[in-house]
């Protein structure tokens, strides 16, 4: 498992390498998509996780309180000595 681990942080790395010289490259050329790709998928990216959030919230599942299992008030109780 360690040495798949491995390999995924190597890929990563020349991934990030790879965008990082495009980017570069697209924004020493003067290039608006260099900016424009980078600030839509920033962008795009929080609304899914708005998006996330909020549906999270829809769904949720919640239970009501359960009552309280002896007869007495709750007056009563604070009354009794501990």
């Amino acid at each position: 498992m360690a040495d798949t681990s491995r390999l995924w942080g190597a890929f990563l790395c020349m991934a990030i390498i790879g965008v990082a010289m495009v980017f570069l490259w697209g924004i020493s050329i003067q290039s608006y998509w260099a900016l424009a790709i980078p600030v839509m998928i920033g962008f795009l990216g929080l609304l899914a996780l708005g998006f996330w959030i909020g549906w999270t919230i829809l769904t949720i599942k919640t239970t009501p309180p359960a009552p309280e299992p002896s007869g007495e008030s709750p007056a009563v109780k604070e009354q009794q000595p501990a």
